[in-house]
């Protein structure tokens, strides 16, 4: 399809969104807006990254304990974070 255009715009007129790749490999996504709703349309991808990453922080953090830590051992993380940063 790469070197057919054409068939691109066909295939993201009637799928509503195109798959890219490399060798083989997912690279990007084209995905249909238009003039009044491309805003959104950009928002919306954000987002849903955005509550990917939450979701995989999430899971970091039951995975690996996090989640038992006391407010007082995350204070202390935080104030030693600070504390390197100002370094």
């Amino acid at each position: 399809m790469a070197a057919k255009p054409a068939s691109i715009w066909k295939a993201l007129k009637e799928e509503g969104a195109v798959v890219i790749t490399k060798n083989g490999r997912p690279e990007g996504v084209f995905v249909a807006t238009s003039g009044e709703t491309w805003l959104e349309d950009v928002q919306e991808i954000f987002f849903a990254r955005a509550r990917r990453a939450t979701s995989e922080l999430r899971q970091h953090a039951m995975q690996s304990g996090l989640v038992e830590m006391s407010m007082e051992a995350i204070d202390d993380e935080i104030r030693a974070t600070r504390t390197e940063r100002k370094r």
